[in-house]
């Protein structure tokens, strides 16, 4: 993992509260399916864009991320925008983020990275909103930023540089430039200091790694306490793989202390099920809107920190 560019440790403030909304967790309906198009096209270090994916396979990530900083101003985030446009149309007409864009109530749209389960959905949202503030991070392929620019997007777009960046009063977010599988580059992920709880990690597939998240806010946040929960995919057993690296990595998570795991989408249900078994506080969910299972906050669920 590439540590993000240092820079005077940032102080975060602390925000009043936060709520995360998974909008979907699904990437795509059929995990074999996938796996097959991207071997066919050269494996993992293929070209997303050269991928032939499969017509009626395609869902997507997405999250809505509610807080209230350190001021007691509210602040609405999109973070990420799936890949089905179709798909994404659905969601985020049952869950009222149509009209939250339409009526400017969404702060801004957080894409994590430039995976097209994150971020090829664009237009269902930005049809909504053509101006709606736009932040990426560094690294963007210029294929993903001509998609941006066919999309109808007309707002502000931010390129976030490596580093931690303040974004209100108890929140930040933290660009790390590294390389990650399908030709593309760098995730950003969110960070949320709760008064008299500590830091919530909000992410979006953990590609920088569980541990070097929690390791860089203990290292290069000023006045760090305390780690308090975990929102997103931490890619510990995306297609259900197991072994003693897993298990290794469990147990120095395990040692952070977190008191909530919100996990999905990549973490895995079998990471899930090995971490409620070490008695792991995992959240859970209602399975509903298509989600895989009950073991994880799903589509629809909302998860209070």
């Amino acid at each position: 993992m590439n540590v993000p560019v240092l820079r005077p440790a940032l102080r975060l403030g602390t925000a009043k509260s936060l709520t995360v909304r998974c909008l979907s967790e699904v990437s795509w309906h059929d995990n074999a399916r996938m796996r097959k198009d991207v071997a066919e096209s050269g494996g993992l270090s293929a070209d997303q864009f050269e991928v032939k994916w499969t017509p009626g396979n395609a869902a997507g990530v997405s999250a809505l991320v509610e807080v209230v900083d350190g001021d007691g101003r509210p602040w609405k985030i999109l973070m990420d925008v799936g890949w089905d446009t179709d798909y994404m149309d659905a969601v985020f007409r049952r869950e009222g983020v149509d009209r939250l864009l339409a009526d400017g109530k969404i702060d801004f749209v957080y894409v994590t990275h430039e995976h097209v389960d994150h971020f090829w959905g664009l237009p269902a949202a930005v049809k909504h909103r053509p101006d709606v503030k736009l932040l990426i991070p560094a690294g963007f392929s210029e294929r993903s930023k001509e998609l941006l620019a066919r999309s109808g997007h007309r707002g502000e777009v931010v390129e976030m540089p490596p580093g931690a960046h303040a974004l209100f009063p108890g929140g930040a977010t933290v660009t790390f430039d590294q390389p990650i599988f399908l030709k593309t580059r760098g995730e950003q992920v969110l960070y949320v200091n709760l008064e008299g709880k500590g830091i919530v990690t909000i992410t979006g597939c953990c590609h920088p790694g569980v541990l070097g998240l929690l390791q860089y806010a203990r290292d290069h946040f000023e006045g760090f306490e305390r780690f308090h929960g975990l929102y997103g995919g931490l890619h510990i057993s995306p297609f259900e793989e197991w072994g003693p690296p897993q298990d290794e990595l469990l147990d120095k998570l395990q040692a952070f202390g977190l008191r909530k795991f919100a996990c999905n989408h990549c973490t895995g249900e079998t990471a899930v099920r090995k971490m409620r078994d070490r008695g792991m506080p995992v959240a859970g969910g209602t399975g509903r809107h298509g989600s895989r299972c009950d073991l994880y906050p799903g589509n629809g669920d909302a998860v209070e920190f």
